[in-house]
């Protein structure tokens, strides 16, 4: 059995901002210039400015104040693939969690008072906004423990499975 539910897109270049183009064109064509739907049949728009959000980091998360200091984020990157699988339920043990914010909190020129997280047990987080019927990609990133007691504490399940993997488990 794989140490991973999916297998990881490990792209190489010749420095890293090639390499950050590249996963660049993975996402705008996975993503950006296709229909995606989560596995309830809601939308979820995937702007081609998220990308530098998505897939970069903070050196500092509980000090930076959602600022990323590291421009790009090769472990994030590796996870692209992995975003598509999650939001379809494909397989693995996956649960959707839904907070509910006590506040409308503007951003980026909408305003966000629901974010869903898709996580499965293989320790990733899928981060949307949303409005109205359509849900925002904002982030996907590998969690650890910390942040998903903190992510437990402030969100409700929505829904949850364990699907058996294509991997053989």
């Amino acid at each position: 059995m794989s140490d991973k539910v999916w297998p990881l897109l490990k792209l190489k270049a010749e420095d890293d901002d090639a390499l950050k183009e590249m996963y660049r064109e993975v996402y705008i064509e996975e993503y950006v210039n296709q229909e995606i739907y989560d596995f309830q049949g809601r939308r979820v728009i995937f702007s081609y400015s998220q990308f530098d959000h998505a897939f970069s980091e903070s050196s500092n998360y509980k000090e930076s104040y959602g600022v990323h200091d590291k421009p790009f984020s090769k472990k994030r990157a590796r996870y692209i693939m992995w975003i598509k699988k999650v939001l379809n339920m494909e397989s693995g043990n996956i649960t959707y969690k839904f907070e509910q914010r006590s506040e409308v909190k503007k951003k980026k020129g909408k305003q966000v008072i629901v974010r869903i997280y898709a996580v499965i047990e293989e320790k990733y987080v899928v981060v949307l906004d949303k409005k109205e019927d359509a849900l925002y990609f904002i982030t996907a990133l590998p969690h650890n423990v910390n942040s998903y007691k903190n992510m437990e504490k402030r969100s409700a399940c929505l829904s949850g499975k364990k699907i058996p993997s294509t991997l053989g488990d």
